[in-house]
């Protein structure tokens, strides 16, 4: 049995000396690996924050089938591709939003006006409570995902999360808005 299956035993039973041990291992590596994926210092550590924040509450769940190093390496590759999709994603219904919002620079009247007030009201009061304080702190306050991060004492990838709830029920109200138009 090798040293990290020893510590991963070790870890599922709740030893924090073990945990840290593979921490201190493999952190670095973690960190630098994510790094050369995503390209940012902030969300590389966020990556591998979560995926030891996860293998420390999760370790009596996972199956480890080969080496430990092997699991932490693939838990960060996936964490990266999970956050570039994310962004892309991000990135498209800016584009869309921006798209949108030059083809409907036309005047509406009161009425529609109203209409899409208490259809943003309604879609702000469905928002759990994080995912409402996020959209008011970027969208009407201007913050951007860092400060607002900052703000509430979370990573930059826990701001996202919120944020990308936000956009994709706001995509749902796109599509009920969308049978709304004359």
């Amino acid at each position: 049995m090798s040293n990290d299956s020893v510590l991963f035993s070790q870890i599922q039973g709740g030893d924090r000396e073990a945990f840290k041990c593979v921490f201190d291992k493999y952190m670095d590596r973690l960190y630098f690996y994510a790094l050369g994926v995503v390209k940012e210092k902030e969300v590389a550590e966020d990556i591998v924050q979560d995926v030891f924040l996860y293998l420390w509450h999760n370790a009596r769940k996972i199956d480890l089938n080969g080496l430990l190093v092997r699991y932490l390496l693939k838990a960060v590759k996936n964490a990266c591709i999970n956050y570039k999709l994310r962004l892309e994603v991000e990135r498209e219904y800016q584009r869309k939003f921006l798209q949108t919002k030059s083809d409907e620079e036309e005047v509406y009247s009161e009425e529609r006006l109203e209409l899409l007030r208490s259809r943003l009201i309604e879609l702000l009061e469905q928002l759990p409570p994080k995912c409402k304080e996020i959209f008011v702190l970027g969208c009407v306050e201007g913050l951007k995902y860092k400060e607002i991060a900052e703000k509430y004492g979370v990573s930059l990838s826990a701001v996202k999360s919120w944020a990308s709830r936000y956009w994709k029920q706001k995509e749902g109200c796109n599509q009920q808005e969308k049978k709304l138009q004359p």
